[in-house]
């Protein structure tokens, strides 16, 4: 999971705030921001990009409808994301969102009993408090993060695509670990080489789990000229880019 930035409102060549008429008509501009990715699973879109409103433009009776045209309300999402988000409504208190908290702190991604797909787990407690963990919970269950699509007609391949990056991360270790031994050893390049290889794979927590004590190649993967989108403040310079929490005044729940 990848903490986001919060965009500003883009504008044209001439500086006016673009305005489009329909929703769908944001899709360049967040692609521009934040990457083809979805931001809840993190899966690399190549087609059928889907634009989200995070809060719903048709909610449930009693909760407020969201904007259904401003930027401040849209994000990108894949199919099985989107439609298991639904209409169903958001709150920063109850779920991890990908604006609002570095979204990287309270899950895991780990191997189903079926070993072809990997499915998003919550962080055990101690490793995060059993409200936030309930809440990582939550929010799996909003999105449907541990789904596993078996029939013949399979729609949701999310949990395919984590197994395979997995598999991404771990050969990219592998060659790490050689380069890193070689004389000829360059580490910008074989940093900014795994960044690339990220770029491509999505599924970041996979990384940042992999390379978390690898200072420069965790600047690589957090740099936004290689991954589109990073809140780059969800990551500490100063502690070789380890990830810390985004709302440290808030005590209760700092993630």
């Amino acid at each position: 999971m990848r903490p986001l930035n919060k965009g500003n409102t883009p504008t044209d060549a001439t500086g006016n705030v673009i305005a489009p008429t329909d929703y769908k008509n944001w899709r360049k501009a967040l692609i521009e921001r934040i990457g083809y990715y979805c931001v809840y699973c993190n899966q690399p879109l190549s087609h059928s990009l889907q634009v989200e409103h995070v809060v719903p433009k048709n909610p449930p009776p009693g909760y407020t409808a969201g904007d259904p045209i401003a930027w401040s309300n849209m994000l990108l999402a894949c199919g099985p994301c989107n439609n298991a988000k639904s209409n169903n409504p958001v709150d920063a208190n109850i779920y991890y969102l990908p604006e609002e908290h570095n979204t990287h702190l309270p899950f895991s991604i780990v191997l189903s009993i079926n070993p072809d797909h990997a499915i998003v787990a919550a962080k055990a407690v101690p490793d995060v408090l059993a409200a936030q963990q309930q809440k990582a919970e939550d929010t799996i269950d909003l999105l449907e993060l541990d789904n596993i699509d078996e029939r013949p007609a399979i729609v949701d391949i999310r949990s395919l695509k984590r197994k395979a990056a997995m598999l991404s991360v771990q050969s990219a270790r592998q060659v790490y670990d050689m380069a890193v031994a070689s004389p000829t050893y360059n580490a910008n390049v074989v940093a900014t080489d795994i960044a690339r290889r990220a770029a491509d794979s999505g599924f970041f927590s996979l990384w940042y789990e992999e390379f978390m004590n690898e200072p420069l190649v965790m600047e690589r993967l957090t740099d936004n000229t290689i991954i589109q989108g990073t809140a780059t403040n969800c990551f500490d310079p100063a502690n070789g880019y380890k990830p810390i929490p985004r709302n440290p005044a808030n005590i209760a729940d700092p993630i």
